[in-house]
């Protein structure tokens, strides 16, 4: 889970990233106007905060994120962990200016089948990205150079090595974790509190598209380009991709509330409340990077966010603080926005963070967030208090 990224044994397996229409931000770095800054640099200006590494796994490795890109790691690990406190400000008192009244939105990040361990876990053994796939070994066909992609060897049937899917972090949450934030989430909407409820999923690309995971054959290091690697279909190892059975909002909520899914377009209702559903393959759920490329037919078109059916860019394609501000939620109406999900430390935070840059007023429903362990939330939860700014509030 790029969102999720529970804690993995030192395998040197890849994860999914996302950026192929602009370079990877490499750990301790983060991107200001379109350029990578190193954490040194902002230290020195006094109204930014510190870039928080958050909670390492293999795939958060500096030379495995720089090497890999979108191509290797499908679910991006660009964490919108920092703030500038005076444009912050400045956008909140200009947003309360116009403001008559609060308009309240519920934000549910990334709570989806994909990542709960019972669901991976009940999936039969054939399926891709099920605990019973992910864990088996499987014979690597090819093996290919890590920068060029260029063929090394085509395996001789019963020659191939064999590889695990098993990353850790792709087995999923805890159940008992999304049981709690599901309950909370279903318990905010059927509240009546809000008049829009917003929906975010991790969608990656369907199998066969341009980007696939990239799964390491040796040690050598991934600063190497001629590295060997196996190339796997992001549907072979995770439940996310299109097409898969993950994809959809948690079965926990649409239990309790039938008329929520992600499978019926970008809007719908969440016990009778108007619900927006947003694609994602990125941790920031306001991401707003844009890839120029042969596919986009040279356009810039958003890359990781509000993807088509197969998980690809489109020309009209929009960020999420277009799709709210179409609708009346933008900042300057004063919107609030209340956001419970997965994980803590990754989506959660980068998303609340950056939609408080905007304007927006924000709130953390703590008990209705939760990460990969206790440490890990408590680390996201401290993250936000720190950097959330004045129009942030902390809710139990």
């Amino acid at each position: 889970m790029g969102c999720a990224g529970s804690k993995q044994t030192a395998d040197d397996g890849a994860q999914p990233q996302s950026g192929a229409g602009s370079p990877p931000v490499a750990q301790g770095q983060v991107k200001i106007d379109g350029a990578s800054v190193g954490k040194a640099e902002l230290t020195t200006t006094t109204d930014v905060a510190q870039v928080d590494d958050g909670d390492l796994d293999d795939d958060d490795e500096p030379q495995k994120q720089a090497a890999l890109g979108k191509r290797g790691l499908g679910i991006s690990r660009k964490n919108f962990c920092r703030t500038c406190a005076a444009q912050q400000q400045s956008a909140q008192k200009d947003a309360s200016s116009h403001a008559r009244s609060i308009k309240r939105v519920l934000v549910v990040i990334d709570v989806q089948d994909g990542y709960d361990s019972e669901f991976i876990a009940s999936l039969p053994a054939d399926v891709g990205g099920s605990l019973g796939f992910i864990q088996d070994e499987h014979a690597v066909k090819a093996s290919y150079e890590l920068g060029s992609r260029a063929l090394i060897t085509a395996f001789e049937p019963g020659s191939e090595p064999k590889i695990s899917y098993n990353k850790g972090w792709n087995k999923g949450l805890p159940g008992e974790a999304m049981d709690a934030v599901a309950t909370r989430a279903v318990a905010e909407i059927q509240s009546g509190a809000y008049e829009l409820i917003v929906f975010t999923t991790d969608y990656l690309e369907r199998s066969g598209a341009e980007e696939l995971g990239v799964f390491p054959l040796d040690k050598t290091p991934w600063s190497d380009p001629t590295k060997p690697v196996a190339l796997v279909g992001y549907d072979k190892y995770l439940t996310i991709a299109a097409g898969c059975p993950g994809v959809d909002i948690s079965r926990r909520i649409r239990k309790k509330l039938p008329d929520v899914t992600s499978a019926s377009g970008k809007e719908g209702t969440a016990n009778g409340t108007p619900a927006l559903y947003l694609r994602k393959q990125v941790d920031d759920a306001f991401d707003e990077d844009r890839e120029a490329s042969q596919r986009t037919g040279g356009a810039a078109w958003l890359d990781d966010v509000d993807v088509d059916d197969d998980g690809l860019p489109r020309a009209d394609a929009q960020t999420l603080l277009q799709q709210l501000s179409a609708r009346g939620y933008g900042p300057a109406e004063g919107t609030q926005l209340s956001f419970v999900g997965v994980v803590t430390n990754r989506c959660v935070a980068s998303s609340l963070l950056h939609a408080a840059t905007l304007g927006y007023r924000t709130r953390c429903l703590m008990g209705g967030c939760r990460a990969a362990n206790a440490a890990a939330h408590e680390k996201g939860l401290a993250m936000i208090r720190e950097k959330g700014g004045d129009g942030m509030e902390m809710v139990e």
